[in-house]
Formats: structure tokens, C-alpha cells, sequence
């Protein structure tokens, strides 16, 4: 028999090798395998994204051209009249809406010129409605006798009929007697008229008319000049006509410019296009709407479409220019230098193959395209990639890859270098 000693020392022996044995995370020890001979855990797990070959495709040796990234909308503006530079909106870099006043020059020197063609034309208004009213009068207000007063026209209304009665009997009964110098009645023979009737005679009408359209052209002359004032008030303010950012400013507070002289430079950054010079061999292939691979200057490459063909080639260089629309929110500015990849004519170039993948296998970090690499243990990579044309649902990769890698067609957004391609690794 076993002291009682000796029996807790034995027991609490075992415990602690099954507690060791089956404690959590312990690794599991295969049947057959000798005691105390340390395993490598085995995990199971299912896979959670797609992978595919990197592959290849046979495409045409292409050409770099080299260009230019410019602003589909640019405005350079400039002084119209003389003045002194008084206000600005914004400097390089700033936005400016459409319709808002970039670069303002002094009024101070068009304000008494304003002012008086405004006086002028109170002036001429007044003139205008004062004829307006005389020749209302001539037409229809009541007429006055210049002499004698009302006795005076009364007998002119009495006399006149018969007079102008016995001119007529005396011209039917003898032929000669009612006019003429040596007639009885002198004159020209007319039948004599008051001078109430003299004074709505046609001549004094036509006289009354002509003053009223003459301040009606008075007052249209001094609008005018004030429409004239204003239009020069206008060209002392430089106005964006398109919501654009301050490129370039040419002029500060204070300045006194010239007529033509350039105050800021305006530009669409929203619209960017490529500008490259294509020689004529190759651009007969080209058609509106074709993408082109274009590589900016900071090493990323998209896809730009054809926007513009010029007509005409360039004499000295047996060139065309072509225009390369940027998609929206390309890392570009005005100014920047690019390179186009353009396919050379079929049969003037070797035919090259270039690894290819999925366009949903490509992310951006950032601004730079990038891939996720399966390795042989299963763990991904993140690694940047430069890309060509899109051809169909896959794209080329120009450096980066090769040929019988692996990559993750569609990453998670949660998916970082060192994870495994069956899911994260549990920690220990």
C-alpha cells in the first residue's frame, strides 16, 4: 500500500498531463506519434474570395507619344479700358462660380460722365412732354385770336364767309376778276381762312409734330449714352463665365493697366484633356470614342478617350493633333506631361504578348493601381501595378506582374498584405 503521500503526488502528476493535453490552442498529437513530439496545427478553412492565372495576350507593339494635359475650358482675361486694379476675388488655386466678378478696376472716372447722361436724359423727358403737349394743344385744344381777341375772331367768323362768297361769284361771273394782281380781290385767288382756322392748318401741325419726334429722339439718344457708360462701367470688371479655378494671376491691388494688358487665367479643372501630336501613319486608325492607355506624370496609367481629330496635319511635322478626353477625377493639372500608347499600324510592329487580368481584380490605393498576389503558402500580397488597355472584362498589366501568378479577382475591402487567401490567420 501506497502512503497518502505518495497517492496526491501521483494524482496530481496526471492532472496536470491531461491539463496540458487538451488545454485551449494546445496542438493536437496525432495517433502513432511519439510522446512528447510537438505538431503543427492544422486548420480548416473554406475559401472566401476567387483567384485567377495571371495570363497572356498577344497585342500589337505600340508607340509612347508624348503630350500634354490642358483644359477643356480656359479663359485668359483681359483688360478692356485703363484703371487701376481695385478688387480680386481669388488667388491661384481658388474657385470661382460663373458670373462672379474676378478682378474689379476703378469707376471713379466714368461716375460724372454717368451722372450726367442721366441728367440729360431728365432733360430731354422733359422736353418731350412739354411738345407733346403743344401738339395736343394744335389738335385739340381751343383756339385764341392773336389780335383783337374774342370781338376780333368773332367778325373773322362773320366777314370771311362772305368774302370768300362774292370771290366766287365774281370768279364764275368773270373769269380773271378773283385773282391775280390786278383783280379785285389781289392775291393769289385762295379762298381767305381765319386765323383761328391758320392756326390748325397743316403746316402748323406738321411744325408741332416735328418738335414732339425730335425730343422723342433726343430722349433715345441719351439712353444711349448711358447704355454706353455702362457698358464701359462692365468692362472694368472681369467676370468668370464658367465655374473654373484661378490658374495664373498677372496683376495685384493697385496695379494701373492697359487696354489688353492679361489680368488672371481661368480653367475647368473638372475638364482635362491629353493634347498629342499623332503622325499620319498611324492615325488614320483612330476613331472618336477609342480609349487609349495614357501614363501621367506621376507613374499611373488610364484610359483616355479619343475626343477630338483635328482636320489638318501639321506641314513641318507630318503630324495631327489629337485630343485625348481624362476621365473625371484623374490625377492631372494643366501643364502636366503624359505618354499615350497608340497601337502601330497593322504589320509595322512586332506582335508582343502582355499578362493580363481581370479588371475586378485591380483596386487603387490611393491613386496607384495595385493587385493582390497569392503566394504558395496562401498568403496575399498587395503589389502595384501599371496598366494598359482595357480589352473587354480584362486588362494589361505593362509591368508588375508575370505570367502564372495568381491574383484575387475580387478583394475585400477589408483585405490587407499578409492575410490568408482561406481568411486571417487565428493569433495564438
Amino acid at each position: 500500500m501506497l502512503s497518502k503521500p505518495v497517492v496526491f503526488l501521483l494524482a496530481a502528476l496526471v492532472g496536470g498531463i491531461f491539463a496540458w493535453m487538451f488545454k485551449p490552442g494546445a496542438p493536437a498529437v496525432k495517433p502513432g506519434a511519439a510522446p512528447g513530439q510537438m505538431q503543427q496545427p492544422v486548420f480548416a478553412f473554406t475559401p472566401q474570395v476567387g483567384v485567377s492565372d495571371v495570363g497572356q495576350q498577344a497585342l500589337a507593339s505600340r508607340a509612347k507619344l508624348a503630350g500634354y494635359v490642358e483644359a477643356r475650358h480656359s479663359v485668359r482675361l483681359t483688360a478692356q479700358g485703363p484703371g487701376r486694379v481695385s478688387y480680386i476675388a481669388a488667388r491661384e488655386g481658388e474657385t470661382v462660380m460663373a458670373g462672379q466678378v474676378v478682378v474689379g478696376l476703378d469707376e471713379d472716372s466714368l461716375y460724372p460722365d454717368y451722372r450726367a447722361a442721366w441728367a440729360g436724359l431728365a432733360g430731354d423727358m422733359a422736353s418731350t412732354q412739354n411738345a407733346q403737349v403743344q401738339l395736343y394743344n394744335k389738335l385739340y385744344g381751343p383756339q385764341t385770336s392773336p389780335l383783337g381777341g374774342p370781338g376780333y375772331d368773332a367778325y373773322e367768323r362773320t366777314t370771311v364767309p362772305f368774302y370768300n362768297m362774292a370771290q366766287g361769284l365774281m370768279g364764275n361771273m368773270f373769269p380773271g376778276a378773283a385773282g391775280g394782281p390786278n383783280s379785285l380781290f389781289g392775291g393769289s385767288g385762295q379762298p381767305m381762312i381765319t386765323q383761328s382756322q391758320q392756326q390748325r392748318s397743316y403746316p402748323a401741325l406738321n411744325t408741332a409734330r416735328t418738335d414732339y419726334e425730335r425730343q422723342m429722339a433726343a430722349i433715345v439718344g441719351a439712353q444711349s449714352r448711358i447704355d454706353s457708360l455702362e457698358a464701359r462701367m462692365r468692362d472694368r470688371r472681369a467676370i468668370a463665365m464658367f465655374p473654373s479655378v484661378v490658374v495664373a494671376k498677372h496683376v495685384s491691388l493697385g496695379d494701373v493697366v492697359q487696354p489688353g494688358q492679361p489680368l488672371v487665367d481661368l480653367a475647368d479643372m473638372n475638364q482635362l484633356d491629353v493634347r498629342i501630336e499623332v503622325p499620319t501613319r498611324m492615325v488614320g486608325q483612330l476613331k472618336l470614342g477609342d480609349t487609349v492607355p495614357v501614363t501621367l506624370d506621376s507613374n499611373v496609367t488610364v484610359q483616355a478617350q479619343v475626343a477630338q481629330i483635328f482636320p489638318a496635319a501639321n506641314q513641318v511635322q507630318r503630324t495631327v493633333t489629337v485630343k485625348l478626353a481624362l476621365p473625371p477625377g484623374a490625377p492631372a493639372a494643366p501643364g502636366m506631361y503624359v505618354q499615350a500608347l497608340l497601337a502601330e499600324p497593322p504589320g509595322a510592329g512586332e506582335v508582343l504578348a502582355s499578362p493580363v487580368v481581370p479588371t475586378s481584380a485591380i483596386i487603387y490605393r490611393g491613386s496607384l493601381p495595385a493587385v493582390f498576389v497569392v503566394g504558395q503558402s496562401g498568403s496575399v500580397e498587395l503589389r502595384v501595378v501599371r496598366l494598359g488597355e482595357t480589352v473587354g472584362d480584362r486588362v494589361v498589366v505593362l509591368s508588375g506582374l508575370r505570367q502564372g501568378e495568381k491574383v484575387v479577382t475580387s478583394p475585400t475591402p477589408n483585405m490587407r498584405s499578409g492575410d490568408s487567401l482561406f481568411g486571417r490567420q487565428p493569433q495564438s
